[in-house]
């Protein structure tokens, strides 16, 4: 199946590159093609750069095509990009990169960033994608997805990759807008944000999400209830706010989100079928950022930004008498940057950067309620540091070499090296050919270090070390002057001292520990085909072969051999407009193996007039039984994904 897969892009491909070379291009086309080769991108170095130079593999997806789909999250955005597949534990999502996503994880090996200041948190280094993440889909201008290793600029967790979010200025979204929707489960959600910009040159964007959804009854027999349903157990709950005013050199943001999670699946061993087991976590991060723009042949800029985050878990392991656990993690964490950026030296972009960050509250507890039992008790201050320089060499008109290096030193670690080197060649102004090698690395978090809940469920292993990681990716990218985008990117990817959560025996209910495992290989090929021309039909496939094994050859849980998506936007017809996406992707060892999963999304909008609209999104259209390996928190062998789920919007701008 994969290797057919593969056949089919790739002769997809080779036609339309072929239909490319022979079309007689005529003004609006090489209108378009301008657009294209005007592309920007700022997550590779944390400034803007042509996407075609930029020393990565990226690949963006716009608010047109977010808002064209009905998407909500960054999650659902992220969905429609290469080698991408999401997943659901019914208490956290998860994301999926490469044919890696270890069940249980938290995310922490994509580094996930707000126009670039960092989003995972000093806990759990988690990044979630979906309703967790403080910006919704309406507030973001672009999402990016810079493959492969990113230490070299952002540090520890870019292992697999960067998704950096651009938000909306006031300037792109000016005016108030209003969302409000309702659908089936008892979803209701209201979304608003407001834009403006005034005469002394200043910009203001705010952003409010409120969403609640009472989630699925689920029939799980697993977990031996009487009749094997659990009802009412599902339900979820958020509220995010952005705001941010720019004004000359100067930028103030502020991001915050809280959602609350009931958990269905009896994780940890909890009672099934009986409410209260739940989950609620909270972050705000707000920073002051400036940046002098270029000054002759000299950029400066600094942020400053602090950041927090709150969990609380509640469990309940029995009734009458009431059997009550609860956890807590709270973190907050100040982080100083700054780079400079100079142009002075014929055909070199050079920048040097520093970065200092401390956390001095990393608090982790877990009691029973009553009789009050402390289980754990532990605050741990994190501090680290950070050097980093990059040269962007223009050799010639066709070649250009950029090279990175990174000195982090975290407090209990030894210093890490993060290099990087990409060659880039460009034929012609449309094509572009990427050869890239860089190293990367992730420090243990305080949870995989230090959890430990008097060992009912987990051990603490201060004595983890950093996983390391190397990677050799070469990227294509090829566009045409009628508006379509070719891209081929093949990778080979090895991390080493793999931190894994494993079983201390044979018992199922053993307590885990994470430990460092080996090492893991990953290797793949992503295919892709897309239609970037404003006004008309916009539509994008892609496949992707995936193999990821561990040092014995057997292949990784939850990881895909194989994927294929893609989705198709009509033009505006009389005022209707149909958006509609797809994606397949191949079986998954986890307890059981599971098959192969199939999501189709659709939405139908109508513009009523020039400031109002409608919309009927319809998730999981083929009402699709999918699964997900399960997680190591619950009995499950596999997890059930959402069924088909509809809602109905209605928008308005004043």
């Amino acid at each position: 199946m994969k290797y057919l897969i593969a056949l089919a892009a790739c002769g997809l491909l080779g036609l339309l590159t072929h239909a490319g070379a022979h079309a007689a291009p005529g003004a609006e086309d090489e209108d378009q093609l301008e657009a294209l080769l005007r592309r920007e991108v700022q997550g590779p170095s944390r400034y803007a750069q042509s996407l075609m130079d930029a020393p990565a593999a990226v690949s963006v997806i716009t608010r047109q095509e977010s808002a064209a789909l009905g998407h909500q999250t960054i999650g659902d955005m992220l969905g429609r990009l290469p080698g991408v597949y999401l997943g659901n534990t019914r208490s956290y999502s998860n994301l999926g990169v490469r044919g890696f996503n270890r069940p249980g994880d938290y995310n922490s090996r994509v580094l996930m960033a707000i126009d670039g200041q960092r989003v995972n948190d000093a806990i759990y280094d988690q990044g979630l994608p979906q309703l967790e993440f403080p910006v919704v889909a309406e507030w973001a201008k672009r999402v990016e997805l810079v493959q492969g290793p990113g230490s070299s600029i952002y540090g520890s967790n870019a292992l697999l990759g960067v998704v950096n979010v651009v938000t909306l200025d006031g300037a792109d979204a000016p005016g108030l807008s209003v969302l409000g929707s309702a659908g089936s489960r008892g979803q209701r959600r209201v979304e608003m944000h407001y834009g403006a910009t005034d005469a002394a040159g200043g910009d203001l964007f705010i952003g409010l999400n409120l969403q609640r959804t009472a989630g699925e009854t689920l029939f799980l027999p697993e977990l031996g209830t009487a009749d094997g349903w659990i009802r009412g157990l599902d339900g979820e709950r958020q509220a995010a706010v952005l705001a941010k005013y720019r004004l000359g050199r100067w930028k103030l943001s502020m991001a915050a989100v809280q959602r609350d999670k009931d958990a269905p699946t009896a994780p940890y061993g909890t009672l099934p079928g009986v409410s209260g087991t739940r989950y609620t976590d909270r972050q705000l991060m707000v920073e002051a950022a400036y940046d002098e723009g270029w000054q002759d042949d000299l950029r400066r800029s600094l942020r400053l930004g602090l950041s927090q985050y709150d969990f609380r878990g509640r469990y309940v392991f029995g009734q009458s008498p009431d059997v009550v656990d609860r956890d807590e993690a709270y973190a907050q964490w100040l982080t100083l940057d700054a780079r400079v950026l100079w142009r002075g030296l014929l055909n070199h972009e050079l920048m040097a950067g520093a970065e200092i960050r401390t956390s001095p509250y990393g608090i982790q507890r877990n009691y029973q309620v009553a009789p009050y039992e402390s289980r754990l008790d532990s605050d741990v201050s994190q501090d680290s540091a950070a050097l980093s320089v990059q040269d962007q060499w223009r050799l010639s008109q066709h070649w250009q070499l950029t090279t990175g290096l990174r000195l982090d030193h975290a407090r209990g670690f030894s210093p890490a090296l993060s290099p990087r080197t990409v060659l880039v060649f460009r034929p012609d102004e449309r094509q572009t050919l990427k050869l890239m090698w860089a190293r990367s690395f992730r420090s243990p978090n305080l949870y995989e270090r230090y959890y430990d809940d008097g060992g009912q469920t987990q051990l603490a292993n201060p004595g983890l070390k950093p996983e390391r990681l190397g990677s050799a990716e070469l990227a294509w990218e090829y566009l045409l002057a009628s508006g379509q985008a070719l891209s081929a990117n093949l990778y080979d990817t090895r991390l080493n001292r793999l931190i894994e959560q494993v079983p201390l025996s044979d018992d199922p209910d053993a307590v885990v520990q994470y430990v460092n495992r080996g090492r893991v290989r990953l290797r793949g090929l992503d295919l892709g085909v897309e239609q970037r021309v404003e006004g008309g039909w916009l539509w994008r496939a892609s496949a992707s072969w995936m193999d990821a094994r561990d040092e014995q050859g057997r292949r990784l849980s939850n990881a895909p051999t194989w994927m294929v998506k893609g989705h198709a936007i009509t033009p505006q017809w009389r005022a209707w407009q149909l958006g509609v996406e797809w994606t397949a992707l191949g079986t998954r060892l986890g307890r059981v193996k599971v098959p192969p999963a199939c999501f189709v999304n659709a939405q139908l909008s109508y513009r009523i007039d020039a400031r109002q609209s409608l919309a009927l999104q319809v998730d999981n259209l083929l009402d699709r039984d999918n699964l997900d390996p399960s997680s190591p928190d619950a009995a499950l062998s596999a997890i059930p994904q959402s069924r088909r789920a509809w809602r109905l919007a209605w928008r308005t701008a004043f």
